[in-house]
């Protein structure tokens, strides 16, 4: 009996963290596997995000219940321009667009940007970066853990070019001052 007294609370707290991290298992590769289906679909010409969206959120419900998805997009012109800033004159060598350094406001949004991409699922031929955030909590949480996992985030992200179903729109070539 003593011995079981001392055993059973590392057994289940085992048994438990096994539980746990299998289901974060299972829900990265559900995710991954529907948020790539997800921009597949989204860079077709008839794609619709919306519902796009819609089929990840239900799919990551029927195995986190009560899980908070969220996603965004985020589209270039090529796939070198994935996160990289606006070219601009960086006269002080700080690595930072500053006050009166010139730029080339590729995006057409006025500012400079220290990502040229755009807000959105792009337009023809476009690269689109597609990502989507989960938060959840877990239905096997680990107790009497002195780290605070109540909350947990799960994330993937799938990189595809739109269908060229049209001519591509053209990189901004408007100068600035930062």
């Amino acid at each position: 009996m003593i011995e079981f007294a001392l055993i059973a609370p590392m057994f289940l707290l085992l048994i438990v963290g096994c539980l746990d991290l299998g289901q974060m298992v299972y829900a990265v590769g559900v995710l991954d596997g529907v948020v790539e289906k997800a921009a597949r679909d989204s860079s077709l010409e008839t794609g619709d995000t919306a519902a796009a969206d819609a089929k990840v959120q239900e799919v990551i419900l029927k195995v986190l219940p009560g899980a908070d998805v969220s996603s965004t997009r985020r589209s270039y012109f090529d796939f070198s321009d994935i996160e990289r800033p606006e070219r601009w004159n960086d006269a002080n060598n700080d690595g930072a667009c500053s006050e009166g350094e010139n730029y080339v406001d590729e995006n057409n949004n006025g500012d400079w940007d220290s990502d040229v991409g755009s807000t959105g699922n792009g337009g023809a031929n476009d690269v689109v970066m597609y990502t989507v955030t989960v938060r959840y909590d877990p239905i096997f949480a680990l107790p009497l853990v002195p780290i605070d996992w109540s909350r947990r985030e799960i994330a993937s992200t799938a990189v595809r070019r739109n269908q060229p179903f049209a001519t591509q729109d053209a990189l901004g070539s408007q100068s600035g001052t930062c």
